[in-house]
């Protein structure tokens, strides 16, 4: 497992330090999954990723033990009650016109961002196994499932989130792996 974790930080996080974690896992949540209004102010920006920045860092401690996925699922949660509260009027008011995505900071964001995060600092052996893995269509796809399955940014419920995981969980099928080495060495293939 060690060669595919220096694999994977060598890529992306050669520095191996956790503000590169919390940087890549903000910019992964972002890729292909819109959030911000147009026109939206730097400041605004800076300082909606500062607050983003503050939840991922302050999750490293509890972190550092096991997690139940009960437990993964309500940081998700309260993560994106937390960024919607503070920062709604930063973000899309209305479904998204090309994407209909529902508006607002989703599920989406907040279990990329946290799972990318999780994953860098795992593979840097400063916290137990994570309790799941970044979902996202790359992995989906290497999960064997097609379009629309292979869809994420739109999801927006615990439940839904399920489902994703769901897919992921049925390709592992009867490895004893964790979620996160499956998805480690899948994501390497």
């Amino acid at each position: 497992m060690n060669e595919y974790k220096d694999a994977f930080l060598d890529k992306y996080n050669p520095t191996r330090t956790q503000a590169k974690a919390v940087s890549r896992g903000i910019a992964a949540s972002l890729q292909h999954n819109s959030l911000y209004r147009r026109g939206l102010a730097l400041e605004t920006k800076e300082a909606v990723k500062s607050e983003w920045r503050s939840y991922l860092n302050g999750l490293v401690d509890r972190y550092k033990k096991e997690q139940r996925v009960e437990d993964y699922e309500r940081d998700i949660e309260k993560l994106k009650q937390i960024m919607n509260d503070k920062f709604s009027a930063a973000f899309f008011s209305k479904p998204h016109e090309r994407f209909n995505t529902d508006p607002g900071f989703r599920i989406s964001h907040a279990q990329k961002s946290i799972s990318v995060f999780l994953k860098h600092l795992w593979c840097m052996g400063d916290i137990a196994c994570p309790p799941q893995c970044p979902v996202d269509a790359m992995i989906l796809k290497k999960a064997g499932k097609r379009y629309p399955d292979t869809k994420w940014g739109y999801v927006n419920s615990i439940d839904e989130h399920r489902l994703k995981v769901s897919f992921l969980e049925a390709a592992k099928n009867e490895s004893t792996e964790s979620l996160a080495e499956w998805e480690l060495k899948k994501f390497a293939s």
